[in-house]
């Protein structure tokens, strides 16, 4: 097996265990949306933004050596292709790191789904409140002259 090949496995297996953490920060996030605790949200949403950093750190390197190994992303899911490129002993390999990868991935998209109904709740929540507050619009919460 050639370090292309090896390097392909490897940041295929890292770029899952990064996805895994997604889904455990994912997961924080959701438990600080339903508390609707925003100072929770924040500190957990920089921790996203950093693990999203090493995420596109690690595709751009994975996707720099299938490009060296003349591999699209269609090309991982045949593995006809894959044995001819890699060959059949690595494609016994690689074939169940990235039906992990694709997994984690898949987990991470559903996730962020259940985050968007989440604070499309809290959101609601919110109009409500201020609507309750303002009476429907009757009265001012903030004094424009201050």
């Amino acid at each position: 097996m050639d370090n292309k090949t090896k390097g392909l496995m490897e940041f295929t297996e890292l770029e899952t265990v990064e996805f895994e953490k997604m889904a455990v920060i994912i997961h924080a996030k959701h438990d600080a949306l339903s508390k609707l605790n925003t100072r929770m949200v924040q500190q957990i949403l920089v921790e996203e933004l950093e693990e999203l950093k090493r995420i596109k750190a690690v595709e751009m390197e994975r996707a720099a050596i299938l490009k060296q190994l003349s591999l699209s992303g269609n090309d991982l899911n045949q593995p006809s292709v894959l044995e001819k490129k890699l060959g059949g002993e690595a494609v016994n390999i690689f074939v169940p790191l990235h039906s992990n990868f694709k997994k984690a991935f898949a987990r991470v998209v559903s996730l962020n789904g259940v985050s968007r109904v989440l604070l499309k709740h809290s959101l609601a929540f919110i109009k409500q409140n201020i609507n309750i507050l303002t009476e429907g619009g009757k009265r001012k919460l903030v004094d424009r002259k201050a």
